[in-house]
């Protein structure tokens, strides 16, 4: 009867990069629509990354991941 071992160290590594892989693909995500959105909207590109920075840091007054990391864009 052959046995196997079930290796939990590579296991964990492998759940951890897809995770951090899934995250970095969201925020990327997020910052394309954004910056589409704000654009699209007349404004110059250097004041669509200013208000899309000021709005991802303060999270507070709306929720920036669901307004802009979502594969929709929420006005």
């Amino acid at each position: 009867m052959k046995t196997t071992t079930f290796n939990l160290n590579s296991f964990r590594k492998k759940a951890y990069y897809e995770d951090a892989k899934g995250l970095m693909q969201g925020q990327s995500r997020g910052w394309m629509n954004c910056y589409k959105s704000k654009v699209a909207d007349g404004i110059s590109p250097q004041e669509a990354i200013n208000s899309c920075m000021k709005e991802y840091q303060d999270q507070t007054k709306s929720n920036w991941s669901e307004k802009y990391a979502s594969k929709t864009i929420k006005k």
